[in-house]
C-alpha cells in the first residue's frame, strides 16, 4: 500500500480552509451590503481580483449568487462599469426553531436571511411526546411553504442548553427531561431533514453579527439574559464552542459564596442573582403581578422605577461577569439581548456601565456594549448562518 504524502495532504487541507473562509467573507458582506461589485468584494476583503472572481464563479455555478445588472451608482466614473453580483433569495429554504420552556417559534428563511413565514406554538417541552409534537408542527410548516416542502433543504434547532460536540446531548438543568437527550437524529428522522442543532445563545450570536447590532464583526460576545444567561462568543468570525460545547455558561459564575442554591447544584451563580426568574421574584413585592417577560417589559416600557432598578440591578451583575470576559477576551463588542432586555435599554446600559468600570480602561476604551437588535427573530437568523455553512460545506 502507498503511503500518503501527509505534507501535501495537510497542505490541501490548509488551503480549502482558507478557500471555505474566503466564501464566507464574501457571503457575509453580500448579507451585508445587498448588491456588490466584485471589485467592490476585492477592495473589502483585500482579496485579489482573480481570487474574488473565483470565487463568485463557484459560488454562481451553486446557485447562491447571481449577478444583478451594472453597478451605475458611482457617477463621473471613468471606464466600464463592474456587474454587481447578490446573493440570491428563495434558493434553499431553512425551517428555523428556537425552543423555549413553553414556546416554540418557528420560522422559515431563505438563505439570505429573509423571513418568507413564521409561526410560534405553545408546547410543553417536559412532556414525553414533546419531539413528535415538534416534528409534526414542522413537517405541516414545510408542506405549506410556497413552492412546496422540497424547497426546504435542512432544519436547524436552537435549544436552552448545552448541545455536547459530538455527541449531541442535550443538557439543561431546566429542561429534565431532554437530560442526554439527543434530538437531532430524531427530529431528522420525523421530518426527512438534515437536522443541526445548536444552544441559543450561539445563534443569536451569529444572528446578530450577520444581520444585527453586530454587523460584520468578528469579535462579539452576546450576552443572552433570560430565564437563564448566555453567552454566545464568535471570535475571529467563527462561532467558539468549547471543547465539548459548554463555552458560554455565564450564569454558571460565581458571584456570591454564600448565595442561593442555583439549579445546577452550585451555590450563588449568577443565575440565581440576575436571571429573568431573580428580576420577576424581587419584582413581584412591588408589583404581584408580574409573572413573566411580558409583564416586565410592559413595566419598564412603562417608566415604572421599580421594574428599571430591578432590571438595572440585574445588568449591573451581568456587567461585572461580563467585564472579566472582556479582560480576558477583547472583544469588539458586547451586544445584550433576551426577555430581560425587552421595554428598553436599561439592561444593556448597566452592562455598559459595568464593562467601563470593571474593565481595563484601554481595553474597556475600544469595545462597543450594544442593545440586540433582532430580538426574538435572532436565533432564527441564526440559524440560518448556520445552514449557509452546512450548504458551503456540502
Amino acid at each position: 500500500m502507498k503511503v500518503p504524502d501527509m505534507s501535501i495532504m495537510s497542505g490541501s487541507r490548509g488551503l480549502g480552509a482558507l478557500r471555505s473562509r474566503n466564501r464566507r467573507r464574501l457571503l457575509d458582506l453580500l448579507r451585508e451590503h445587498g448588491e456588490v461589485s466584485r471589485a467592490d468584494l476585492a477592495r473589502l476583503t483585500d482579496l485579489s481580483a482573480t481570487t474574488v472572481s473565483s470565487l463568485i464563479a463557484e459560488l454562481s455555478d451553486e446557485g447562491v449568487v447571481t449577478e444583478a445588472g451594472l453597478d451605475d451608482r458611482r457617477p463621473g466614473r471613468t471606464g466600464r462599469p463592474g456587474r454587481l453580483v447578490q446573493l440570491v433569495g428563495g434558493r434553499g429554504l431553512v425551517v428555523a426553531l428556537d425552543i423555549g420552556h413553553d414556546l416554540v417559534r418557528a420560522a422559515v428563511c431563505d438563505l439570505s436571511g429573509a423571513v418568507v413565514s413564521e409561526r410560534v406554538w405553545t408546547v410543553d417541552v417536559e412532556a414525553d411526546d414533546c419531539l413528535l409534537r415538534i416534528a409534526e408542527l414542522v413537517n405541516e410548516l414545510a408542506d405549506t411553504t410556497a413552492g412546496g416542502r422540497d424547497r426546504v433543504s435542512r432544519l436547524v434547532v436552537a435549544v436552552p442548553g448545552v448541545v455536547e460536540t459530538g455527541t449531541g446531548h442535550v443538557v439543561s438543568a431546566r429542561m429534565p427531561s431532554w437530560q442526554r437527550l439527543a434530538p437531532g437524529p430524531l427530529l431528522a428522522t420525523a421530518t426527512g431533514l438534515p437536522t443541526f442543532v445548536e444552544n441559543d445563545a450561539d445563534l443569536c450570536a451569529l444572528g446578530e453579527r450577520a444581520f444585527g447590532a453586530a454587523l460584520g464583526l468578528n469579535d462579539i460576545l452576546h450576552v443572552v439574559a433570560s430565564t437563564g444567561i448566555g453567552v454566545g462568543l464568535v471570535l475571529g468570525g467563527r462561532l467558539y464552542r468549547g471543547s465539548n460545547g459548554g463555552a458560554g455558561e455565564l450564569g454558571h459564575v460565581q458571584v456570591s459564596e454564600f448565595g442561593d442554591l442555583c439549579r445546577c447544584g452550585n451555590r450563588g451563580c449568577l443565575e440565581s442573582q440576575a436571571s429573568l426568574d431573580a428580576v420577576l421574584r424581587a419584582l413581584r413585592v412591588v408589583h404581584p403581578q408580574a409573572r413573566a417577560a411580558p409583564d416586565l417589559a410592559r413595566l419598564v416600557a412603562g417608566g415604572d422605577r421599580a421594574a428599571i432598578r430591578a432590571v438595572s440591578d440585574a445588568g449591573t451583575a451581568i456587567g461585572k461577569s461580563v467585564a472579566t470576559l472582556c479582560n480576558v477576551l477583547a472583544p469588539q463588542a458586547v451586544v445584550v439581548g433576551g426577555d430581560l432586555a425587552g421595554g428598553g435599554t436599561h439592561l444593556a446600559d448597566a452592562v455598559r456601565d459595568a464593562v467601563e468600570r470593571y474593565t481595563k480602561p484601554l481595553t474597556a476604551a475600544r469595545i462597543s456594549v450594544l442593545p440586540a437588535e433582532l430580538g426574538h427573530r435572532a436565533a432564527v437568523l441564526g440559524a440560518v448562518v448556520t445552514a449557509v455553512e452546512a450548504e458551503l460545506a456540502s
